[in-house]
């Protein structure tokens, strides 16, 4: 048993749930579900890094073998094909109509009132380190 609700913080709240990252969300939409099933008025997502568009082919940190598996890249095939590919750099944009399309597709998917996923530039100045010293190959694709 990994989750035991505790009815007085869940049953009829409007929740806020944030994790680290949503790379295939399967394990979120169970969450969500169990969340739900007790008792939550809606369930908003938080993600603390950007959306992941490419699986990672140095350290396997999204563990994808296709990046079709991405929750990301499987939404914006299912929103516009082939075509919705070429626009990566749009999806992760939360201000673009490509972005704002994908994260509410996802909310759809996983259940959420809500979807907003940390920028990369928000990200970088958390953690106080130049983009250029960091890989950001999930998020950007850039080498």
């Amino acid at each position: 048993m990994k989750q035991i609700p505790v009815h007085d913080l869940i049953g009829g709240k409007d929740l806020l749930f944030v994790d680290d990252s949503i790379v295939r969300g399967t394990q979120l939409r169970e969450t969500v579900e169990f969340l739900y099933e007790n008792g939550a008025k809606s369930v908003h997502m938080r993600s603390a890094c950007p959306p992941i568009m490419y699986g990672c082919k140095y350290l396997n940190f999204s563990r994808a073998t296709s990046d079709m598996e991405l929750i990301t890249r499987s939404t914006i095939y299912e929103l516009e094909g082939e075509e919705g590919l070429k626009h990566l750099d749009e999806y992760s944009d939360r201000s673009t109509e490509r972005g704002m399309a994908m994260r509410r597709a996802i909310c759809d998917k996983l259940h959420f009132a809500s979807l907003e996923f940390q920028t990369l530039e928000g990200l970088c100045e958390a953690i106080g380190i130049d983009p250029d010293c960091i890989c950001t190959y999930c998020w950007d694709g850039k080498e």
